[in-house]
């Protein structure tokens, strides 16, 4: 190669060099503009191995696990001596028939080939009893809509996965994602990149804002509805939120627009536009809030899977505990050893006041989804600023010591009242407590394993207000909204297919119950009207 040739290559050399450095400084600016989120359309949800984490088996109680295996014992010495008596396809036929009569049945299995013939079902021990090393979290997945979702077996390392998971749903940079990664006491590498080709982590921009603007603006009192028992209430100097059990965003397919779309649904008059094409909201949506409220265990009000994406430094209020009361789940300590030391929960209990900002936070008692003598230290809340006034009541039964807690604290004060409840009623109380009116038990509850057997047919309060109580108490105060609520009353709440990971079986409101409720209301002198505000819309209190 001549010289001057050579000349030409070596700045033809140069000139590549320095426009490939330029490019990759341009890619690490490009980069540093990058944040990787949690997506949309993906919320984690809880399992003890492939049991739902329910209140059920949130907690370990031997008793359990005992009646299991006694079971087990039982009925195969019951079964030897059927056949003693039958032949053996009449002594499985009555075994069948008796096995009925047993609460707790389903756990159990029977193969007239199997030695031992009865045995456990392989899940029985998970959906009964607390076990921290079978801890899985799991993605539901509204975008593909995957048939199984896919799961991380967390166990121990649960607390390390919600602190990365909480990072990731409000977005973080590739090197302080390393930098978690790094400090965590297990290698969750492997994890992220399987989420990231799952499509359950997106590359975004740093400047997209993912909390919705009508969410961010404001300064006076509002209240706003999200589904269900969700509830976000924000004044001009703090916000709360209850019960979040917010879930993904969803890609509807064309067997949802049957199950749960239709004009006879309570939800068309909570969502505009309403259809296929209605706002959704994820948890990652929910704008900054300076502490969040639950009022009870069951997991559409106390969610894991949700709370794990808010940031940990949230306060987390919840009801106090008695020890002594197994059918309570003490939700301090779940939280803490599921999401990790670093979350501040708080417990609050009946009567004791917790001021967040201008916003003051009353507990005062849940009644209902117990029977009368599974007494429980579960809440209620008052919320109260200078201006507008809240009570979130979620399934609980307001009852006549409701009604005068109420009055006690809202008598006199013009500012406008909302009082957040399941439907009004008659008054009339149900002869024991029922989750299902055709089964004396819930085999998937907690309490069912504690009830006494005289309280059965106790008489019980309805979740909910009767129209006496609900006159007395617009008598008594400036109740200017009434938000039936804690029913469901979204359309990814309805989802038919029960293998289908989104399925949630929950009751909703119907446009008839609405219909009904509005009437009710309207015949009460100078009463509440129907909540006006829409789904995600803040509806504002101070000029109510």
């Amino acid at each position: 190669m001549g010289e001057g040739c050579g000349g030409v290559f070596l700045e033809f050399v140069t000139l590549c060099l320095c426009v490939f450095h330029i490019f990759s400084i341009l890619l690490i600016v490009m980069n540093k503009g990058k944040r990787l989120r949690l997506s949309p359309f993906t919320v984690p949800d809880l399992s003890i191995g492939r049991a739902p984490l329910t209140p059920q088996n949130s907690q370990f109680d031997s008793r359990r696990v005992q009646y299991l295996e006694g079971m087990v014992v039982y009925l195969n010495s019951l079964l030897e001596d059927l056949k003693e008596r039958y032949s053996p396809p009449d002594a499985l036929s009555r075994l069948e028939k008796f096995l009925v009569q047993l609460p707790y049945s389903e756990l159990i299995q029977i193969d007239s080939n199997g030695k031992p013939a009865v045995t456990e079902i392989p899940t029985a021990r998970d959906r009964i009893g607390f076990h921290h090393e079978r801890l899985k979290i799991t993605f539901l997945d509204g975008l593909y809509r995957r048939a199984q979702s896919p799961s991380i077996p967390a166990g121990r390392s649960s607390a390390d996965v919600s602190h990365v998971i909480s990072h990731l749903s409000r977005g973080i940079s590739e090197e302080d994602l390393s930098g978690i990664l790094e400090e965590c006491k297990v290698d969750l590498s492997s994890v992220i990149e399987g989420l990231r080709e799952a499509q359950f982590i997106e590359e975004v921009d740093s400047s997209a804002e993912i909390v919705p603007q009508s969410l961010l603006e404001g300064k006076k009192e509002r209240l706003t509805w999200l589904g269900h028992a969700c509830i976000l209430f924000q004044s001009s100097r703090a916000s709360v939120c209850v019960d979040p059990f917010l879930r993904p965003h969803i890609r509807w397919t064309e067997k949802d627009m049957t199950s749960c779309f239709s004009e006879s649904y309570g939800d068309r008059y909570f969502f505009e536009p309403y259809g296929p094409q209605l706002t959704q909201l994820s948890p990652s949506q929910l704008p900054p809030v300076d502490a969040v409220f639950v009022t009870h265990q069951d997991i559409d009000h106390c969610n894991l899977g949700v709370l794990m994406m808010l940031p940990e430094d949230i306060p987390i209020v919840v009801p106090d505990c008695n020890p002594d009361h197994m059918w309570e789940v003490n939700l301090s300590g779940l939280i803490r050893k599921v999401l990790g030391r670093r979350r501040k929960v708080i417990r609050l209990k009946h009567g004791e006041t917790l001021t967040i900002g201008d916003i003051h936070a009353t507990a005062f008692p849940f009644c209902a989804e117990m029977p009368s003598s599974l007494e429980t230290l579960w809440n209620c809340y008052l919320f109260e600023t200078d201006h507008a006034a809240v009570a979130c009541t979620a399934d609980s039964a307001i009852t006549d010591e409701s009604v005068d807690f109420l009055i006690q604290h809202l008598r006199g004060k013009r500012k406008p009242f909302v009082l957040c409840a399941r439907l009004v009623h008659s008054g009339k109380k149900s002869a024991g407590h029922r989750d299902e009116m055709e089964n004396l038990f819930n085999f998937t509850r907690l309490w069912a394993w504690y009830i006494p057997i005289w309280d059965l047919f106790q008489p019980v309060e309805a979740s909910g207000i009767s129209e006496s109580r609900l006159r007395h108490l617009s008598q008594e105060t400036n109740l200017r909204f009434y938000l039936p609520y804690a029913m469901g009353t979204t359309p990814w709440f309805r989802i038919a297919d029960v293998n289908d990971p989104l399925h949630v079986p929950m009751a909703n409101l119907s446009a008839r119950d609405l219909l009904t409720l509005s009437e009710t209301l309207q015949s009460i002198p100078e009463g509440p009207s129907l909540f006006p505000g829409k789904f995600a819309c803040p509806f504002l209190l101070g000029d109510a």
